[in-house]
């Protein structure tokens, strides 16, 4: 087969990933919607005197994500690669904004921008502008092959950056979300696993140390998990496991009725696991399995490395996302304030994820024409991204 069939066999194999793709956003989301509403109700006519205040706001969000979505997908998403460094500015200047007078403070912590009517939270905007911003760095890498101090120390150091203002703020969470998606990242696009090691060895324990000694709830939460006498982790496991195969029914679970704390954000997979049960959490489970195989396969297929990077990038980051979440609902991780993608409230983090999800089918839109190139094969993925694509093939430019 030449280059040109082949070509085209997997413009083919993208764009048929398109449709799956967005299959399963929706049905993640109208389920999200669903449980949203049934998960705060009695919240809201408690609050606001309207059962349907979350729920009407995450629809309202949800039309700005869409918008979102048909945005980035028409862009091609080469056009990004052009404005990796002031998307990186951007990043680190907002996050260092939210941390002043500029910023809004709740419940001890500095995360939003407040604009009358809502909120926008620059570390979930920094997910998707870090991940680009370093995919189109490393893309831009002559020879796939990144040197210690000309490339790795520079992206660390940005990085690190980055992921420190999120812990100021403060958000644990986040930032070791943040950071791990960035350390695959750098892994899939070439850097050596020794050269992250010996940057991260010595930083790690230090911030972990900082924290546990400047903030004292991270011991209190870590030290009640440990000795298993967590509220938030007793009262989400009891809700999962009453709700049996089957679950009591939507809008029926108690859990919500003041029981389990921030039931309709960060712990919505609790009050879904009690009233629809087994059944219904494996199969919330299995679609964020799709999807991901979906975003690996595109990143598999893509055209070039910038857009390979950026699928694993994106992929990699809604999928530990989902597993953080997922451990802290199950009681496998202490508590950390990380909401289920697509499913939980919070209007940012709907359209950054859709946004991610417009980058996706923007990399897996055919091209308007191919030619037959010896640059089709050029680049070679790193060993850790064949082993998650599944793949041992070489990747396109």
């Amino acid at each position: 087969m030449g280059e040109l069939e082949r070509a085209e066999r997997e413009d083919a194999e993208l764009s048929w990933r398109r449709a799956p793709l967005l299959m399963v956003v929706a049905s993640l989301t109208g389920f999200g919607v669903i449980m949203v509403y049934s998960a705060s109700a009695v919240r809201a006519a408690r609050g606001w005197g309207w059962e349907v205040f979350y729920a009407w706001n995450q629809l309202s969000w949800l039309g700005v994500a869409i918008a979102a979505l048909v945005v980035m997908a028409a862009i091609p998403y080469g056009f990004w690669l052009r404005l990796r460094f002031p998307i990186l500015a951007l990043c680190q200047l907002f996050l260092i904004l939210v941390l002043t007078p500029l910023g809004t403070r709740i419940n001890g912590a500095s995360r939003w921008f407040r604009f009358s009517l809502f909120n926008v939270q620059p570390s979930e905007l920094a997910k998707i502008g870090m991940i680009v911003a370093v995919s189109a760095i490393l893309a831009g890498i002559q020879d796939g092959r990144p040197r210690f101090f000309r490339h790795v120390v520079p992206l660390c150091a940005v990085s690190g950056l980055a992921v420190g203002l999120i812990a100021l703020e403060p958000d644990f969470g986040t930032a070791a979300l943040l950071a791990s998606g960035l350390g695959l990242l750098m892994l899939a696009g070439g850097v050596r696993i020794w050269h992250l090691l010996l940057l991260a060895l010595p930083i790690v324990p230090l911030a972990g140390w900082y924290g546990m000694t400047h903030f004292d709830y991270i011991n209190r939460r870590i030290g009640d998990w440990l000795a298993g006498t967590a509220f938030h982790t007793n009262a989400s496991r009891l809700a999962m496991g009453s709700g049996g195969l089957w679950g009591v029914g939507l809008g029926q679970g108690p859990a919500k009725l003041e029981y389990l704390p921030e039931a309709h954000t960060d712990f919505i997979l609790a009050i879904a696991g009690q009233e629809t049960g087994l059944i219904g959490t494996l199969s919330l489970v299995a679609l964020f399995a799709i999807l991901v195989w979906q975003g690996m396969g595109i990143a598999d297929k893509a055209r070039d490395r910038f857009g390979s990077l950026l699928a694993f990038g994106i992929t990699a980051v809604i999928g530990g996302q989902t597993l953080f979440n997922m451990g802290v609902v199950t009681g496998l991780l202490p508590p950390k304030g990380i909401s289920l993608p697509f499913v939980s409230f919070g209007g940012s983090g709907l359209v950054v994820f859709y946004s991610m999800i417009g980058l996706l089918l923007s990399i897996a839109r055919p091209a308007p024409a191919r030619v037959e190139t010896d640059l089709i094969r050029k680049y070679r993925r790193a060993p850790v991204f064949r082993m998650l694509a599944g793949t041992g093939e070489e990747a396109g430019t």
